[in-house]
């Protein structure tokens, strides 16, 4: 797998290229850049800080973005899928109409992240924190969580298809 700078990255992105697949792009910092529309299909981005980045309409299907700093970033219409987020800050982030489907969010800090009209079937949010959570309109069919996961402030029920394996255990 390919490894690059951050300088690098960006001069790609700035004379045109949007495919970053399989890059190991693990511990950059991206902070601040704008990525809209690119591809990190596969690619690692594991402990890198997106902290206030533009990625929307980005494709992160089946990538590595365990422990991610990505506070206040852009993820809106972005492609999600199967995608590994685990132990991740992303206080603030927007996921707006983005593709989450069986990705895993375990135990990552998501307060005051919205998701409106997302799409977070089956996505694993064991020893999650969703404090405060914008999820208007989003499906969150067979969503797990655990007894671990903090709700407090979120509206699951303005969800759609609230289906969510584990809540009764908890939500009072």
């Amino acid at each position: 797998m390919a490894e690059i700078t951050r300088e690098e990255l960006l001069a790609r992105y700035a004379a045109g290229e949007r495919d970053f697949s399989g890059l190991d792009l693990d511990r950059l910092d991206l902070s601040g850049s704008d990525l809209s529309g690119a591809n990190f299909t596969q690619a690692i981005l594991s402990q890198s800080d997106l902290s206030g980045a533009n990625l929307s309409g980005a494709n992160f299907n089946k990538a590595n973005l365990n422990s991610v700093t990505a506070e206040n970033t852009n993820f809106r219409n972005a492609d999600l899928r199967n995608a590994q987020i685990s132990y991740a800050y992303m206080t603030g982030a927007i996921f707006e109409r983005a593709n989450l489907y069986d990705a895993s969010l375990a135990e990552s800090n998501l307060r005051r992240a919205s998701f409106e009209g997302a799409i977070l079937k089956n996505v694993c949010l064991i020893s999650t924190g969703l404090i405060d959570v914008n999820l208007k309109n989003a499906d969150i069919e067979g969503v797990n969580v655990s007894d671990e996961t903090v709700l407090d402030g979120t509206k699951y029920w303005e969800a759609l298809n609230y289906t969510i394996s584990g809540i009764d255990d908890f939500i009072e």
